[in-house]
């Protein structure tokens, strides 16, 4: 719980993190443990150390997800070390699409539609990329709904407990996706939300949006529906695609052509609105000076006066 050092260095701290992981794993590789690695790689500003600039022919993105690439090398070949690969799990993921705005420093959604904010595919769907040597198969590739809702679910599974039965749960166990690449998977369908605003759902591989907006991208970008300065807008009836022909989410469905799809997904929606609540948000806790890490908790001002670059005062 000691801060290291204040402000981080950024062009080192790869290898310190890699380093911390490494001792934690060899520190209860006969214990069963939770690790949760939050990397700095790709999010802005984009950074690499000395030994991986200039290194891609992807400039500074390139050199940072290069980066990125090493540290989980480093962790999975600690493991095998360690000689517990075939009893640890690891679940690569992110949690949202391309800041556009950023241009070739923000990131590259691919055939997907979209970036960051949004609730296009480009702004919600990412990699997840389960490595389980023993037990999932090497190079697998399952078309199966997933959520990062479910790896709580999942790994309690997979240790042999349950959820716990006095709350709602909204995740579903992935196992049988793990194991066979060919299983459906428990999940059929997925909500998606900007704040506590339910912009679409996605039921099989149907996607309908009941709202769109664009956010986090330039007005010069070639996607109208994607610059920030496009508001919030209602679709009555909803834009319907089928997001695994259409990627892009460039051709909308006939809904009277698609009326059964539709009202399936509304019947989702009319029963997911009767139960929904909201907890209290935590996004303004940061607000709070008293809040934020400082080395030197003592002193004044706050947070000007938080800087140890040589690790914390006394």
């Amino acid at each position: 719980n000691t801060i290291a050092i204040q402000p981080a260095d950024v062009l080192n701290i790869d290898a310190a993190y890699v380093n911390n992981v490494k001792d934690f794993m060899t520190l209860h590789k006969d214990d069963p443990f939770f690790f949760y690695y939050a990397s700095h790689h790709t999010h802005t500003p984009q950074f690499a150390s000395p030994a991986y600039r200039n290194t891609t022919l992807r400039g500074l993105f390139g050199d940072s997800l290069a980066e990125l690439d090493w540290s989980v090398g480093q962790i999975l070949d600690h493991l095998v070390e360690l000689g517990i690969e075939n009893k640890t799990l690891v679940v690569f993921s992110a949690d949202n699409g391309p800041q556009l705005t950023d241009i070739d420093l923000g990131g590259e959604q691919g055939q997907l539609k979209c970036g960051k904010g949004t609730t296009y595919e480009g702004g919600v769907r990412e990699p997840g990329i389960f490595w389980w040597p023993g037990v999932i198969e090497p190079r697998s590739i399952s078309h199966a709904i997933g959520s990062t809702l479910d790896l709580s679910v999942t790994a309690v599974s997979l240790a042999g407990g349950k959820p716990p039965s006095d709350r709602p749960i909204d995740g579903f166990d992935l196992t049988p996706v793990l194991i066979d690449e060919s299983s459906a998977g428990p999940r059929d369908f997925m909500l998606y939300y900007a704040g506590h605003m339910l912009m679409a759902i996605r039921q099989k591989q149907y996607k309908a949006h009941f709202w769109t907006t664009g956010s986090h991208c330039r007005d010069s970008y070639h996607d109208q529906d994607c610059w920030a300065s496009t508001g919030l807008k209602n679709h009555d009836p909803p834009l319907l695609f089928d997001v695994e022909m259409d990627t892009k989410e460039r051709f909308p469905l006939d809904v009277k052509q698609y009326a059964d799809v539709l009202e399936s997904i509304m019947k989702l929606k009319a029963e997911h609105e009767k139960t929904m609540t909201f907890s209290p948000g935590e996004m303004n806790a940061g607000s709070n000076k008293e809040n934020f890490p400082c080395c030197n908790p003592s002193c004044t001002p706050r947070n000007a006066c938080c800087a140890c670059p040589k690790g914390p005062q006394t």
